[in-house]
Formats: structure tokens, sequence, C-alpha cells
């Protein structure tokens, strides 16, 4: 099967142009026989969209901890909640333009710090956040890394 780079729709073998988004296909289709291009999409955008939603959730209480316990909560759950309205975002922009999928998870450090400063000032509820983050989203992407590197050859 081929996929379009742009939009991830399947493609004819002899398609010139993908009917999903007019994108010309010359030369930059996937193969992928074992996997089905829109559904990992659809599927990675949905676990952000559910990510950006935890978030969001963990935002909000860490800024009503923040004035009724620490005002240092208030600090990490406004970045909680910046951090969720980013995920919500590249949630609709990666099935518009799913570029860069790989490089964007693959690198461990920032959802590690994330973690750490949740852990530390923010109080267990931040852990949920990036429990998730690395086992549904991250694991993810790691084991779908193939297809995903496949829009940016």
């Amino acid at each position: 099967m081929k996929y379009c780079r742009n939009c991830g729709k399947e493609l004819l073998d002899e398609a010139v142009v993908c009917v999903g988004c007019g994108c010309s296909v010359d030369g930059q289709s996937i193969n992928n026989k074992s996997t089905d291009g829109p559904t990992l999409l659809n599927t990675l955008s949905q676990r952000l969209k559910i990510n950006g939603i935890i978030w969001l959730v963990i935002g909000i209480l860490q800024i009503l901890g923040g004035v009724f316990i620490d005002w240092f909560l208030l600090i990490v759950g406004v970045l909680n909640i910046i951090s969720s309205v980013q995920d919500m975002q590249y949630s609709k922009t990666l099935l518009e333009n799913p570029n860069g999928i790989v490089a964007k998870f693959e690198p461990i450090t920032a959802p590690i710090i994330t973690l750490v400063y949740n852990l530390v000032i923010g109080g267990v509820i931040g852990v949920i956040g990036s429990i998730y983050y690395f086992f549904a989203i991250r694991n993810y992407v790691m084991e779908n890394k193939q297809f995903f590197a496949g829009f940016d050859t």
C-alpha cells in the first residue's frame, strides 16, 4: 500500500495526485504493507487531544492549589495549560503536515524535565500527564517509527 506523505491518505499504485489533498505523489509516497497510514495519524492526533485535556485538567487543579495552598503551584499550572494548548493545536497540525513527528517525540529530555518539575513543584497529580505522554504518545510513535519517519524522507 502507498500513502500520501502530506495527508496520510491511502493511494492507488498508479496515482499521480492524492485524492485527499491534491498534492503530487511523484516519489513522495510511503510504502507500508503492515499499517494503515490514516489510522496511525488519526490515532496519534486523538492521543494528543487526550493529552491536551489531561494537562488542561492538571493545570487547572494546580492553579486552584496555587490559590488555596501554595503560590508555586500557579507557575506549574500555567506551564501545564500552555502545554495543553500546544498539544491540542499540534493534534490538528500533524494531520495537515505530518513532517517531523519522530524528531518531535523521540527526544526524551523535555518530557523528563516536565515529569520532574511536576513531581517536585506541582505534586503527584502532574505525574499522571507524564505517564500518559510516555506510554500512549511517545511509545506509540516509537513503535510506528518507520511509518512516521517516512514523512521526512
